[in-house]
């Protein structure tokens, strides 16, 4: 069984609730970034729980989000009716993004990118991204900095977060450049859940190698969403490319 339709479920849910001073920041850093024109359409791949969607939207942009969990739409939905903003939501797989030419910009937020077992099948993510694009359209694609996740200085430790308990144990492997995770969930009831996480992550040169062959061409790339200059050490890894006219 793929490891994020695991993952990725109602336990991960009960870890996180919408931060919106967090979400906030971070949607004025992807408008600062990119500079979206009032009202630009926005595909939001990977758009989990919505939580950048709905501030997206909240700012007068026309917001898609774009998720494989049926569980984390209807979330998005929910968060949507609540705040009272409109977004449209389709379920589906990010290696195939079924639009053509519609997008003014994707977003693919919190290292939502490098799930799958190899490199031809992220290289489909980034042409179907190509192919949702408008001409000149741009994307941004926010993953962890593999440079600093590398350098893992607490492989184990707990978490304790919106009322459970996580037990959270880190692994790099330079053989693959895969960061591998195994997450412990200890729930108010007790019951412990395992979970798997595992995410090729890509030095800045291999990215640029996949951008130019799905036809994107790089613009940025920050370290945070502040918009502070990358290098090594930064948490983040945020670039911004165009599709090619």
């Amino acid at each position: 069984m793929e490891w994020w339709r695991k993952y990725f479920s109602e336990d991960y849910l009960k870890l996180y609730k919408h931060d919106i001073a967090e979400s906030t920041r971070e949607a004025d850093g992807i408008i600062r970034m990119l500079q979206p024109e009032p009202g630009a359409r926005i595909l939001d791949l990977a758009c989990g729980f919505g939580r950048h969607s709905v501030v997206l939207a909240q700012k007068g942009y026309q917001v898609t989000g774009y998720d494989l969990s049926e569980g984390f739409l209807n979330k998005a939905r929910e968060l949507a009716e609540t705040l009272k903003v409109q977004i449209e939501l389709k379920q589906g797989d990010m290696r195939e993004i079924p639009y053509d030419n519609e997008f003014d910009a994707i977003i693919n937020m919190l290292t939502a990118f490098g799930f799958f077992e190899n490199e031809q099948e992220d290289l489909r993510v980034l042409k179907g991204v190509h192919k949702a694009l408008k001409p000149g359209g741009q994307f941004l694609l926010d993953v962890i900095n593999r440079e600093a996740a590398a350098q893992i200085e607490v492989p184990r430790q707990w978490i304790r977060e919106n009322h459970a308990f996580l037990l959270e144990e880190r692994v790099f492997d330079f053989f693959r450049s895969r960061l591998e995770m195994t997450r412990l969930l200890i729930l108010q009831s007790g019951e412990v859940k395992q979970a798997n996480f595992s995410i090729r992550l890509y030095t800045l040169t291999e990215i640029l190698e996949l951008f130019n062959a799905a036809g994107l061409v790089l613009i940025d790339v920050y370290g945070d969403f502040s918009g502070a200059l990358y290098n090594a050490e930064s948490p983040r890894m945020i670039l911004v490319a165009q599709k090619e006219q």
